[in-house]
């Protein structure tokens, strides 16, 4: 073999980095990388497209002209020998090389393939490593990655999702952004003014990675263990060491934020007990401005009183220079994560072989909830409303899955409080057509003592839970029970066992929803409510027909229960019912026991009563209250009083004291 000395110099940088090797010519490109370490996978092979080099003693200036080197492809490396891709100098042999960017480089630097969790510091990389990278594709971003904006929050949701570096409204981010304020304490006195800042931010995004993973051995070892468990425990364990979930999309480049700025015409140095730090952006001088030696909180992100940097270089104590940071991010090895996309949990991407055994063990989740406004028109007495859920495409696929085994659970208030009138809703869930699942609806009824033609403007919380396949451990465990009542019966009133369990003394809240197949009662409203006597829970329903307003008997339905056996504890109030001085009739006080008291609530009510004596009666949701509402039965009409007005005429009172309130406010 006949080695010769070789000039190896990288085309994107200047001619000081040139090292001088001996390599044999007649190798090909492909074993020269396998045999020399210091040509690594960030680094190809480039050959020159001009052996015309007029200027031999100016060789920065051949270095700088690397459009004229044709870069040649790792896998063609085979294919070419040292010397056809050798470029002469002065008698000196030279190997030019193209830097590119390497995601193998990237994933070791940033940590791409390990699990991720939101935190009031930013995102925290897990201990353990769930994944391997086995490729990744790479999508520079060029010109269009320059922007300078505005960052603002609209909830404490928002600010941990965009201080985490998320800025899509996916549903999985936001239940992780969930995730993320429950484990810290977003009740700092700092907190809520940190939602109403604004940081001035600068951003170069330089490269798109989409990532493609695979379970590691010792993952998949991990899950295997928590599956002959069948222990929830466990899967909570596993997330703790490998994280909630792992992007599989990022964005490279640089961005840099800037906290409570004013415009400066010129630099100045303000006297007062506060620091004060000039920056130059570009044309404009901004003056930054904060409290010596305070702290904001608990939060990295806005603990900083100056600026934040990610991404590129900017020498300490100096005033920002956009110009130079921007030459620095030219280094891709200055790069860092600045947006985070499609995150998913850690468990979605293991095998179906073992995914399909657990999710049932574990139960059902609250898999989604949102809140949406309703216009109800009333122009007869029996018309109910026909709500469509309008839902994201990935839970609308959710729902339509067997397997998912979803159910809804919905609530509504009227946003004017409008007197003479209450509303129930209901939940229409036809049979499957043709072997597909048909997309639930929402009925809701207005029933009013006196008929009056108006324009309603209604508020529904609506809650999807379901078995949830992606394993997203975050929002509380539930159970749903299930009852038919078949109508050959013919009751009006019927009592239903639901449970042996003693829910209200474990503060665990519960309500339930009726539920259709069909549409042939139209004008038909189920009215419920539980009792609880000998530590037995019993559901008491009964039927009203809004169009003759009377009672009448109970149709065929499934009455849906909803337990939520690990809520969220300043979500959930179980409150006695108050009585007014001059009317004496039963209410909920919401104002006083709930922030956020003017979203739907979660209702339902409690006897403690062993008795079948109480009149039926529907709860009111209004903006500040909870009201019992009688209904007015005409049954006098046809001739004959039916069972209900006959042996049902004991109200809700004070001195019976029997009667709780459950309230559960899940945002």
């Amino acid at each position: 073999m006949t080695f010769e000395m070789v000039v190896i110099n990288i085309v994107e940088e200047s001619s000081e980095s040139c090292t001088l090797r001996r390599l044999n010519l007649e190798d090909s490109l492909s074993d020269i990388r396998k045999n020399d370490k210091n040509i690594n996978n960030s680094l190809l092979f480039s050959k020159k497209l001009n052996n015309d080099i007029r200027d031999n003693n100016e060789i920065n200036e051949v270095t700088k002209l690397s459009e004229k080197y044709a870069k040649i492809e790792s896998e063609d490396e085979k294919n070419y020998h040292l010397r056809e891709i050798i470029t002469v100098i002065n008698e000196q042999n030279y190997l030019f090389l193209m830097k590119r960017p390497c995601w193998n480089i990237f994933n070791s630097n940033c940590k791409l393939d390990y699990g991720c969790t939101m935190s009031f510091d930013g995102i925290k990389k897990a201990n353990k490593r769930a994944f391997k990278m086995k490729d990744c594709e790479l999508t520079e971003i060029k010109a269009k990655g320059y922007k300078k904006d505005k960052l603002e929050f609209e909830s404490k949701e928002d600010w941990m999702r965009k201080t985490n570096l998320f800025f899509s409204n996916d549903v999985n981010i936001q239940n992780f952004a969930e995730l993320g304020l429950s484990i810290g304490n977003s009740q700092d006195e700092k907190f809520n003014d940190e939602i109403k800042s604004v940081y001035e931010y600068i951003e170069l995004g330089k490269m798109k990675l989409k990532f493609h993973l695979e379970p590691s051995e010792e993952f998949i070892k991990e899950i295997n263990s928590a599956i002959e468990c069948d222990d929830l425990e466990e899967y909570r364990k596993i997330t703790e060491e490998y994280g909630q979930f792992i992007p599989t999309e990022v964005i490279l480049g640089g961005r840099v934020y800037f906290n409570n700025i004013k415009m400066s015409s010129k630099n100045s140095v303000d006297k007062s007990n506060e620091s004060s730090t000039s920056m130059k952006i570009g044309p404009l001088n901004f003056k930054l401005k904060s409290k010596a030696n305070k702290s904001e909180g608990k939060s990295k992100f806005y603990c900083f009183n100056k600026m934040r940097l990610l991404g590129g270089n900017h020498p300490e104590g100096e005033n920002f220079d956009e110009k130079n940071w921007i030459e620095s991010l030219r280094d891709d090895q200055t790069w860092e994560v600045i947006e985070y996309k499609n995150a998913i949990s850690i468990f979605q991407l293991v095998p179906d072989t073992l995914c399909k055994i657990p999710y049932k063990s574990i139960g059902k989740r609250i898999l989604y909830t949102y809140t949406e406004d309703c216009d109800y028109y009333i122009s007869k007495s029996h018309r109910h409303r026909d709500f469509e859920l309008k839902l994201p495409r990935n839970i609308l696929n959710v729902i339509q899955n067997k397997e998912a085994d979803c159910d809804i659970f919905a609530t509504v208030i009227d946003t004017e409080d409008s007197k003479n009138i209450f509303f129930n809703c209901q939940i229409l869930k036809p049979k499957s057509e043709n072997g597909e699942l048909v997309k639930p609806r929402i009925l809701i009824h207005g029933i009013q003592k006196k008929f009056k033609s108006h324009k309603f403007k209604l508020k529904i919380k609506i809650m999807i839970v379901g078995y949830d396949k992606d394993f997203n451990f975050i929002l509380p465990t539930i159970e749903v029970i299930k009852k038919h009542h078949n109508s050959r019966d013919h009751h009006s009133f019927d009592s239903i066992a639901l449970s042996k369990q003693d829910l209200m003394t474990r503060n665990i809240p519960f309500f339930g929803i009726p539920v259709f197949e069909d549409l042939n009662h139209k004008s038909l409203v189920i009215g419920h409510n539980f009792r609880n006597v000998d530590n037995e829970l019993k559901i008491d329903v009964f039927s009203y027909c809004s169009k003759n307003s009377r009672y009448v008997d109970l149709p065929e339905f499934t009455f849906c229960t909803l337990i939520i056996n690990d809520p969220i504890s300043n979500a959930y109030g179980l409150l006695p019912f108050k009585f007014s001085m001059l009317k004496k009739k039963p209410f909920i006080d919401l104002k006083k026991e709930f922030a956020s008291y003017l979203n739907p609530k979660y209702v339902s009510l409690c006897l403690s009563k062993d008795t079948n004596n109480y009149k039926p009666f529907f709860l009111k949701q209004k903006i500040e209250q909870i009201k019992i509402k009688y209904v007015n039965c005409n049954c006098s009409k046809t001739g004959k009083i039916c069972s209900i007005c006959q042996r049902k005429t004991l109200g809700i009172s004070k001195s019976e004291n029997d009667v709780e309130c459950i309230i559960y406010d899940q945002l």
